[in-house]
């Protein structure tokens, strides 16, 4: 099934290739049965990473995704995503879109708490969104880095989930919500009865500015196998847009590590500057956007259980850690470019090369 899907996934975006081959302007727009009208696009990332905790650099293809979008009226949508390397669907749902007020969306999607998670790849020159470093392994219950994009990704606050999801603007655009109930076990199966609910709202004083709260109610199994409410709570600031001149997202977010133990806590905070510069002036590069990322993040490391759920073991003490990510990003004719990021973590946690690791990250972007 596993070599089908793969087959399936190159020959579409071969077609979609070609289709592109013949029309310049993007995506491959396909007329479907009853009027419907389906879009074809492909995205290819390759990565290039050596770090200062790894011996050993390499290349390697960090996604190759296909991306189908389909319209019955104009009230009616949906997208499948998938990934065609690893075979795995990432997107795939059903949008009904009542008005600017109303769109639900039913079936898997981005849960996405924080707009940086939610932001398209294809927008952000950060390479790594969870900041990690190739070789390093100690942030209590979540692994590698303390950073707030591994703590929200590995939480659950930020993943693939199956569910319903609830959208719109309203007060003629000043204010908007997202409001999700999910299974609350990423793509998995669910294993309890619970479910998981997030919602965002957002205030838009003036334009390109948004200030956001959020909010998530996740169900797990605790330590004594019954389901148990773990929140998190946060708020994000964002002034300009993407691939539009300046760009700040400042996020902050504070909640339970249930990963780490029933009682361990987590906080993080993110700022991330961009600066997109188009160039007029040069025939081969379109734009270059430098960008500078600063994550700190802290998170008790509670207590172990073993399979039973009884106390094996119970380590006191905080790890806090601060990433700093310099970057920039090239970009040759739309999307497409090559981003340059080097993530430097410190940490009191790290014994090693004086408390600190790198890792220099490469990556060329293909979007059709």
């Amino acid at each position: 099934m596993a070599l089908q899907l793969r087959l399936l996934a190159a020959g579409t975006v071969l077609g979609a290739w070609l289709g592109v081959a013949t029309e310049p302007g993007g995506a491959q727009e396909i007329r479907a049965r009853s009027g419907s009208t389906v879009t074809v696009g492909g995205r290819v990332q390759v990565q290039y990473e050596a770090s200062s905790a790894d011996s050993v650099s390499s290349f390697s293809v960090r996604r190759v995704w296909v991306t189908i979008d389909g319209r019955v009226s104009d009230r009616v949508g949906g997208r499948v995503q998938f990934n065609a390397d690893g075979a795995s669907v990432l997107d795939a749902y059903l949008e009904l879109s009542h008005s600017p007020a109303l769109k639900i969306q039913v079936g898997q999607f981005k849960r996405a708490m924080s707009y940086f998670w939610l932001a398209a790849n294809a927008d952000l020159p950060v390479i790594e969104r969870d900041a990690r470093v190739r070789g390093v392994d100690h942030c209590p219950g979540v692994g590698r880095v303390c950073s707030f994009g591994q703590l929200t990704f590995v939480l659950g606050l930020d993943t693939y989930e199956p569910g319903i999801l609830a959208t719109g603007r309203f007060g003629g655009g000043s204010l908007g919500y997202r409001v999700t109930l999910t299974n609350g076990e990423g793509m998995e199966s669910d294993v309890n009865t619970a479910k998981s609910a997030s919602g965002r709202l957002s205030f838009f004083p003036a334009e390109r500015t948004r200030l956001s709260a959020y909010l998530a109610l996740d169900e797990t199994l605790g330590s004594d196998r019954q389901t148990m409410r773990v929140p998190a709570y946060g708020a994000e600031l964002e002034i300009g847009s993407w691939r539009n001149g300046p760009h700040l997202l400042v996020n902050g977010l504070t909640g339970r590590n249930w990963k780490a133990g029933d009682d361990a806590v987590f906080t993080a905070f993110q700022l991330l500057g961009l600066w997109y510069r188009p160039l007029e002036s040069s025939a081969s590069v379109s734009a270059v956007e430098p960008m500078l990322r600063f994550s700190w993040a802290s998170t008790g490391r509670g207590s172990d259980f073993n399979g039973s759920g009884d106390v094996a073991r119970t380590v006191i003490g905080d790890v806090a850690g601060t990433v700093i990510t310099p970057g920039f990003m090239v970009y040759f004719a739309g999307r497409n470019g090559i981003s340059a990021n080097v993530d430097y973590y410190t940490s009191d946690d790290l014994s090693e090369a004086g408390g600190s690791e790198w890792s220099f990250k490469l990556q060329a972007f293909a979007f059709f």
